[in-house]
């Protein structure tokens, strides 16, 4: 009885053809010694066997260099969360896998709050998940509470309210992955719905494969995880064009020309100068009764160098004189610390 191949197969052999590991072309010469490789004709043209039994996450990969894209918005992200917080908060991006998305629903782990995204011009909709204690611990920055305190995370769902409070966060999500996917073209992303419960997620059919990106968040004693999903249909008009490393690398370009602006930009910003005589302490009794005409004397030693310092910071050691009528400093050495 002929052996059939199940769909994992299917969607491997073509995987296979997709990244060029299978030559699609019929070889002109058989190969010495090779068993698998059968003549299809009388003539001199043969196919090379194919390995079926070659792993099984043939999907992991299937779009090169889309981690550069997935980089950029945590990066991104990060820098958008943390204005909108005043409070500092690291995204990283963790693995890319791909599945169908029954599977990802079934296997989904201490959800809180599921944004599905429309993503046009391209077709699907895509899904942003933020786990329970990322979303009770943001709500409660967001209403003013330290990201230093100890969160409490309730054992319950996310409420309506906390839902739509966290609504900001994830238009912003948007905007960012926007952001990102600019390298390869024009999207205008937007938060279609929110939803707390998985199973009325039902924004693609469940035998859709998806690519599925976990990133982790942290803010301060807060962690988290945050899951981005989107169709591989969406992305699969875009697999040449992220295979031309040129214009990916182009999008890393542009950052480190805002970088060299910024390093110049901050090269020219004022900063106060002061140098340092002396040092005493004084109670604030001894304060309190100080008078016009007091002296107060400091221990000085005029053979020793002065700090010179670049706000609060001591960057020189000086030599103070006088010079024109005006108290002046001589640099004589660079303060080494371990900033």
């Amino acid at each position: 009885m002929e052996r059939i191949l199940n769909q994992e197969e299917i969607d491997e052999l073509l995987a296979a053809f997709d990244e060029g590991e299978i030559d699609a072309r019929l070889a002109e010469e058989p190969e010495a010694g090779k068993d698998n490789q059968q003549p299809v004709s009388s003539g001199e043209k043969y196919i090379a066997g194919i390995d079926l039994t070659r792993g099984q996450n043939y999907s992991k990969w299937r779009i090169a260099n889309l981690d550069i894209v997935f980089n950029s918005f945590a990066r991104y992200y990060s820098i958008a969360v943390t204005n909108i917080l005043q409070q500092g908060i690291t995204v990283k991006k963790g693995e890319i896998i791909s599945r169908f998305f029954e599977d990802f629903l079934s296997n989904l782990e201490n959800p809180g709050v599921l944004g599905a995204f429309s993503m046009d011009p391209l077709k699907g909709t895509g899904l942003f998940v933020l786990d329970k204690n990322l979303c009770f611990g943001l709500v409660e920055v967001l209403f003013g509470m330290s990201a230093g305190s100890d969160f409490a995370i309730p054992d319950r769902e996310v409420s309506a309210i906390e839902t739509n409070t966290l609504r900001s966060l994830l238009s912003e999500a948007c905007r960012v992955f926007n952001r990102a996917f600019a390298a390869l073209g024009h999207l205008n992303t937007s938060i279609a719905r929110l939803e707390t419960n998985p199973k009325m997620v039902n924004i693609l059919a469940p035998d859709t494969e998806v690519i599925q990106v976990r990133f982790t968040a942290q803010l301060s004693t807060l962690e988290g995880e945050i899951m981005m999903v989107i169709p591989y249909y969406s992305l699969e008009p875009f697999k040449e064009k992220l295979r031309d490393e040129a214009v990916m690398w182009d999008e890393g370009k542009k950052e480190n020309k805002w970088a060299r602006q910024l390093e110049k930009e901050l090269a020219q910003m004022e900063i106060p100068v002061s140098a340092v005589w002396g040092q005493m302490s004084l109670t604030i009794q001894e304060i309190l009764g100080l008078e016009t005409g007091d002296i107060v004397s400091f221990d000085y030693d005029e053979a020793h160098p002065i700090s010179v310092l670049a706000g609060e910071k001591p960057k020189f050691c000086g030599e103070p004189g006088v010079r024109g009528g005006k108290k002046v400093v001589r640099i004589k050495n660079k303060v080494v610390t371990g900033d």
